[in-house]
């Protein structure tokens, strides 16, 4: 293979290995339990070092308990034989930005709910995990145990004779040892409204847990519905309690909707600090999502009203009686800056709510999510988004001014420029999960989501950041096949120009600009590394190269794909911090 050098272009080659047009995924490698019902992402995030967190549940049974990653097995969960479902085991796999495993930690013992919870960065590099968990079934004599990344148990003293609901808060070093378990109780004891069978004498669901923010200072959130009294230790010593009003009438099934709104504040080592309720009754409150960006807290739920005002620390909200959307702003002492309620309104009869994400960019605050529903600004009744059909969910953005909650612009995916054209595979079932935007040129913003169709599968869509009108050249499948794969965390190292996300699916998946494939053994997730279009990477002032001749070369063509054998043409070759153009014949 001849090789002519063409060192004069050496500049233009980081342009074009860096820069490239398109986004590129640069590898995917599969998180894999064996059980048919498969295996939930719940949160990905990435630290300053470029390496990754991937935090979910995965299954397993007594016949097929291994859980593996990138076709290796990384443990055993519990032996589950109670019936013909699986236990959900907590999995918190770290890896480099290559894909390779640094550690896990995991349990094989106590059921995990799934999609509840998640991960959140620590100044000292590691991470507080937020989980709901119970007994596996058929284990109730057993205490609840985690695995540190050395192997060593830490062990939840817990036995019990009826499965039932706790919160766990874990803090995990940045290599992988667990430093410490707290658990939060919620009460078992049946209110006023409780139903006979089942429900008559003892209440096992009783929460909703939704993502967690860590501060500054390290302190912790937790965004909750609660639905029956819930108890906090003091680092001091006593407790806080927290008694809701909004469920005078629930019968004890968790199926039904109701239960207070709660941001509840926990110091670095996982002890009461402050918190944040709402004032007021309504048929249900939620707190979902959080986010922590330029020293504010950002919270977003809903509420479904009962005809009464609500406030937020005196705050007023007029949720209407249809699922109704909440966003609030407040600082570290959960002190409110302001709170917007959106009243809902139903379409073709339908009014549901899911999937939200929040991001903070630029004095901006993206709201997303997915909905067949229709919601209004409550300060400009001209200011709403609608979904166009109520039947099949459809994806939402909406930017509201960060500093004050003002709503500034909003799209729904079905009236956009992406829809021209009636094409039905860019209509179906749709999620808008998160955006992203470079901090240093907001311009132009990225929306990550979904179509539930193999064809299109998970896509980034480019707007313009000021109007929301699409860019009909930014927009890109990235994950297609998989059965019909589901985008369900993202995380966007803006230092790096990279976006780590995960997509669950049930068949081979397709990744955009690479010839790899992944088959889960049923439903499993696919954890992939993208790196984003020209524009995304942030100015870097120090950053560490290895110059050695010893390094691993890397080729790429003009369109920034990396190409693992080159032949035929001009490519842009990297061999540590050295880039260069070549010819290959």
């Amino acid at each position: 293979m001849k090789k002519q050098l063409l060192g004069f272009f050496a500049m233009s080659l980081t342009m074009c290995a860096f820069a490239q047009s398109s986004p590129v995924v640069e590898w995917g490698k599969l998180i894999d339990g064996s059980t048919t019902a498969g295996d939930q992402s719940t949160s990905v995030s990435v630290n300053s070092d470029g390496d990754v967190y991937w935090f979910g549940t995965n299954g397993s049974t007594a016949a097929a308990p291994e859980v593996s990653f990138d076709g290796s097995p990384i443990y055993t969960g519990a032996l589950y034989d109670a019936g013909n479902s699986q236990n959900n085991n907590f999995t918190l796999l770290k890896t480099n930005a290559d894909g390779e495993k640094l550690w896990v930690v995991y349990s094989n013992s106590g059921d995990f709910a799934n999609n509840a919870g998640g991960t959140a960065l620590t100044s000292d590099g590691g991470c507080v995990v937020v989980t709901k968990v119970r007994h596996t079934d058929g284990m109730l004599d057993r205490n609840i145990s985690l695995f540190d990344a050395n192997g060593t148990e830490t062990t939840v003293e817990w036995t019990c004779d009826r499965r039932y609901y706790r919160m766990m808060v874990t803090k995990v070093s940045s290599a992988g040892r667990i430093e410490w378990v707290r658990m939060m109780d919620f009460s078992t004891e049946p209110g006023a409204g409780a139903a006979g069978g089942a429900y008559s004498d003892f209440w096992a669901d009783t929460f909703n847990v939704g993502e967690v923010a860590v501060d500054a200072d390290d302190n912790i959130y937790v965004a909750l519905n609660y639905r029956n009294p819930l108890t906090v230790a003091k680092a001091e010593g006593g407790s806080e309690t927290f008694v809701p009003v909004n469920t005078a009438n629930w019968t004890g099934d968790s199926q039904t909707a109701c239960g207070d709104f709660l941001l509840l504040g926990l110091n670095k080592q996982g002890y009461y600090r402050n918190s944040l309720t709402l004032e007021g009754t309504a048929t249900v409150a939620y707190c979902s999502k959080l986010k922590y960006a330029g020293g504010k807290l950002f919270a977003q739920g809903y509420i479904i009203g009962d005809g009464s005002e609500l406030k937020a620390a005196g705050k007023v909200l007029k949720p209407s009686s249809i699922m109704s959307p909440l966003v609030l702003c407040a600082d570290t002492d959960l002190q409110v800056q302001w709170a917007k309620c959106f009243p809902g309104e139903q379409v073709a009869g339908r009014n549901a709510l899911q999937n939200c994400g929040l991001e903070y960019v630029g004095g901006a605050l993206w709201f997303v999510g997915q909905y067949n529903l229709k919601f209004s600004d409550p300060d400009d009744d001209t200011k709403f988004i609608t979904s166009t059909q109520g039947t099949l969910r459809e994806g939402f953005v909406v930017k509201l001014d960060a500093a004050t909650g003002d709503w500034l612009a909003a799209r729904n995916s079905r009236d956009d420029e992406f829809c021209q054209g009636g094409a039905f595979a860019k209509t179906g079932l749709t999620g808008y999960m998160s955006v992203i935007a470079n901090p240093e040129k907001p311009d132009n913003i990225y929306v990550l989501g979904y179509v539930m169709n193999a064809n299109v599968g998970v896509f980034m869509r480019r707007y313009d950041a000021a109007t929301l009108v699409a860019d009909l050249d930014g927009e890109f499948n990235l994950i297609t096949k998989g059965g019909a794969p589901l985008l369900q965390t993202s995380a966007y190292d803006a230092a790096n120009g990279v976006c780590y996300l995960t997509a669950r699916g049930n068949r081979t998946f397709g990744m955009l600009g690479s010839e790899d494939s992944a088959a889960p053994a049923n439903w499993g997730i696919l954890a992939a590394k993208v790196k984003l279009p020209a524009g995304m990477q942030t100015a870097v002032s120090d950053v560490a190269v290895d110059g050695s001749e010893n390094a691993p070369v890397e080729y790429y063509n003009l369109q920034g794909v990396r190409v693992a054998e080159p032949a035929n043409g001009i490519f842009v070759r990297r061999l540590g911090s050295k880039v260069e153009k070549v010819v290959i014949r």
